[in-house]
């Protein structure tokens, strides 16, 4: 009997609790909320001589329901500056003016702000000068057998801009990125690196994308004639051989962009009495990464 008497006590004791609960959480009241603060369209070479408060507090009056959902679902004030750094340098004030409306907005209908704290925000700024330099990659790397770099690595962005003291600005030519290692590369390999900003210099971007792409290679050759250059009109010279055989590296990707009409191989009249002379072989092939001759050069007899 006295197990059922405890029992149907603690049942009481729990409707009346959730009673005063639906009460409480339907009556007005009081608590104090700290809202993110979000600011938006700050100008990339403007820099504040302090901090920006990331938070702000603000004490709130409605029924306890709807305060409870505000403090968990912690709504962001959203600020534009677009408008309010267009001095060389000054003070941004954010007046209480100013930021109720944009906590109001945020809030709901019912809602009541009794205070903000604090109540305005002020932070003086400057604008610093600013300057494109290029990024300069420290990289290092081995390939696998019989592969090969199809292109040099690639850095994304390949410039970025630097803000700062015209003196600091004026001395810097190139941003470095962190040393970097790759192993038995075989395929397309793509990292981020951190880009080493000197402390007195600032960047949106902090680091680059490296993109390194490596393929299999293979030989391609080809015999083309010799001719020679600057002779006179009066003389024909006969080469011994007439012709050289090309051989050269390529990416299989780019096999059939490598062609015979795009080489020379060229021998210059000589000036003085010798008994060779020199190939040299031009070509306008980005492909290529290697290249050897079956000869370096040619005898020859001059005939006027």
């Amino acid at each position: 009997m006295l197990r059922n008497d405890v029992f149907i006590f603690l049942v009481f004791v729990a409707i009346a609790t959730l009673f005063w609960w639906g009460r409480a959480m339907s009556s007005p009241r009081e608590t104090t909320i700290s809202l993110p603060i979000t600011y938006t369209d700050i100008p990339s070479q403007v820099v504040f001589t302090q901090s920006l408060p990331s938070h702000i507090d603000v004490i709130l009056r409605d029924n306890g329901k709807l305060l409870r959902y505000i403090k968990h679902t912690s709504p962001s004030i959203v600020i534009d500056l677009a408008d309010r750094l267009n001095d060389e340098e000054g003070v941004l004030i954010l007046s209480s003016d100013v930021l109720r409306p944009k906590i109001q907005d945020i809030l709901p209908g019912s809602t009541i702000i009794q205070q903000i704290r604090p109540e305005s925000i002020e932070a003086a700024y400057q604008h610093q000068n600013s300057k494109v330099v290029p990024i300069q990659l420290q990289a290092s790397w081995t390939l696998k057998n019989q592969y090969q770099l199809s292109c040099p690595p690639a850095v994304t962005p390949a410039e970025i801009e630097i803000y700062g003291a015209q003196n600091d600005i004026e001395a810097i030519d190139y941003i470095l990125t962190d040393s970097i290692v790759v192993y038995a590369l075989n395929d397309t390999l793509q990292k981020k690196i951190p880009l080493r900003i000197p402390r007195n210099i600032r960047s949106n971007i902090q680091d680059v994308e490296v993109t390194f792409i490596a393929e299999q290679f293979t030989d391609k050759s080809f015999t083309i004639p010799i001719r020679i250059e600057n002779a006179p009109k009066n003389e024909i010279i006969h080469l011994f051989p007439q012709e050289v055989t090309i051989t050269v590296r390529v990416g299989i990707s780019n096999f059939a962009n490598v062609k015979s009409e795009q080489f020379q191989a060229v021998c210059q009249y000589p000036t003085q009495p010798v008994s060779t002379l020199p190939i040299k072989i031009m070509h306008n092939n980005s492909y290529i990464t290697q290249m050897r001759t079956s000869i370096r050069d040619v005898e020859y007899i001059i005939e006027r």
